[in-house]
């Protein structure tokens, strides 16, 4: 039989630290008590901004997953729009972080984020965030991949699109296609994956033939 402890007459348990003693954990010296922090403030909303603002100045890569983590598990757009900058992080491990946290919080919280960020000046920023609509639904992605199969000026931006709308892409996306195989006609790489994409697409569209 397992031994139960008597209450103790009089003696209450501690009370559960509050949002704020939480969040103020989150710059203590010991990365235990870091990460215990950050994971528990996954059920606090109020608290993202604090998450997210942590995040840069962490080193402890358990600390780092934590605050992801529990960004994550809030989500929503306010959270989308936190991470999305960290998308131009020099540091390779927060860009990485903050492209799978958007991935997981999905396209309707993050497609306000998302589409500023394709317009971004910087390719490699806009790269990333087609990457991002990998983890979409085929229609919620395909105006978006569309508008830069379209406009984007950067043959690997515009290859990036061209390989995700290979996955995602419907029949609407076979003219925009053949008209980037033109304006690019002088790219190999990506004549040769314009022509996949349009293959697979058609493909797709195709009825099964009867069962013998």
């Amino acid at each position: 039989m397992a031994f139960v402890r008597a209450a103790v007459p009089g003696l209450a348990p501690p009370p559960a630290a509050t949002v704020e003693e939480r969040v103020a954990r989150l710059a203590d010296a010991d990365p235990t008590v870091r990460r215990l922090a950050a994971r528990s403030l996954a059920d606090a909303p109020v608290a993202a901004a604090a998450l997210a603002a942590r995040i840069e100045d962490e080193a402890d890569l358990r600390v780092r997953e934590a605050l992801f983590g529990s960004l994550v598990s809030i989500g929503g757009t306010d959270v989308a729009a936190l991470m999305a900058p960290f998308l131009r992080s020099q540091d390779a491990g927060l860009r990485n972080g903050a492209l799978e946290s958007l991935k997981q919080i999905g396209a309707e919280s993050c497609r306000a984020a998302i589409d500023a960020l394709v317009v971004d000046a910087s390719p490699d920023v806009r790269l990333l965030a087609i990457e991002v609509t990998r983890a979409w639904p085929g229609p919620l992605a395909e105006p978006l991949l569309r508008q830069l199969i379209e406009t984007d000026p950067h043959v690997n931006v515009c290859g990036a699109a061209v390989d995700v709308a290979t996955e995602l892409g419907s029949a609407a996306l076979l003219a925009p296609l053949a008209a980037l195989r033109a304006r690019f006609v002088d790219e190999p790489f990506l004549a040769f994956a314009v022509d996949v994409a349009r293959a697979r697409i058609a493909g797709w569209q195709q009825p099964s033939g009867p069962k013998r």
